[in-house]
């Protein structure tokens, strides 16, 4: 069997198994559809067992493909660690965000960082909270930079940013109709604490009656508030400029909402010698830029 495994067959998978959705596993790898749904299917024919589950909103591993991914992923961290020692390749760091943090704060500790150990590398990949904790426990990565402190005791949570976050809206929708059943709640879905929390204000303030819209960036979140459709809770500084220009306006609902971010990694886990010194560099980055504050609201 081991003469017909294709790495790139187990790779779909892993990305399938992770995404639990062929459309969203093949815009991730760069195929089509058919071929993703081909890669899978020569695998479970290789391995004489169902791998997902087929349903309505994507697919859901067996209990053989739960087993596959276990082994999957440790052939994948074997695979990148031969290729480190035959390149001499200082380390691999694998680490988790939200995709609104990466776009706000992420890229100069990363960059920074590579510029001066040029040996290594990063593999940066975005997720929901509970996603990273769920990755952190079963150490697909080393490190997440998650929102909110999981209290978990298998997991150390280092603050490292506190930011606030606003409810935005267009300048162009009236005071009126900002509330009304008309305006949506503008957001990364449902597995996102932001949306949780924008929620959740929204209720505590007797608004019921809203709905949801649902995007993957938060530039497409921006574009759409800006057309006037919606509501959204971003962090303040993505959207500084386009409040300074008064395309945008903040939509007050009680206290400032702040939101403090850290590193989570699993206790048991000892770091190579990259992600210690990447884990540090982060650590030392926020120190220098961003002082941690007592605020009003903590999540």
């Amino acid at each position: 069997m081991l003469n017909q495994l294709d790495g790139k067959y187990i790779y779909t998978f892993l990305k399938t198994y992770e995404q639990r959705n062929i459309s969203k596993a093949s815009i991730m790898l760069g195929f089509s559809q058919s071929t993703v749904t081909n890669h899978i299917q020569i695998l479970e024919e290789l391995l004489h067992v169902q791998l997902f589950y087929r349903t309505i909103n994507g697919v859901i591993p067996t209990e053989k493909g739960n087993i596959f991914a276990t082994y999957a992923y440790t052939l994948l961290q074997l695979t990148e660690q031969l290729y480190d020692n035959l390149h001499e390749v200082q380390g691999i760091v694998r680490i988790k965000a939200l995709e609104s943090f990466c776009v706000t704060h992420f890229s100069k500790p990363i960059f920074d960082f590579l510029e001066e150990y040029p040996t290594s590398e990063i593999k940066l990949t975005t997720g929901f909270h509970q996603s990273m904790i769920d990755d952190v426990i079963n150490q697909k990565i080393d490190l997440g930079i998650a929102p909110i402190d999981p209290k978990l005791s298998a997991i150390r949570y280092t603050p490292i940013l506190e930011e606030e976050f606003v409810l935005i809206a267009s300048t162009r929708v009236s005071e009126e109709k900002l509330l009304s059943h008309e305006v949506r709640m503008i957001g990364f879905g449902s597995n996102c604490i932001y949306q949780s929390i924008a929620n959740k204000v929204l209720v505590d303030h007797g608004k019921l009656d809203y709905q949801n819209i649902e995007y993957a960036s938060l530039e497409m979140i921006k574009q759409t508030v800006l057309s006037g459709i919606g509501i959204a809770l971003v962090p303040k500084c993505s959207v500084e400029s386009e409040l300074q220009a008064n395309t945008l306006k903040i939509v007050s609902l009680g206290e400032p909402i702040m939101i403090r971010h850290g590193i989570i990694e699993l206790k048991s886990k000892p770091h190579n010698e990259i992600t210690e010194l990447f884990k540090q560099r982060i650590i030392d980055h926020f120190q220098v830029n961003d002082s941690l504050s007592t605020s009003s609201i903590h999540l």
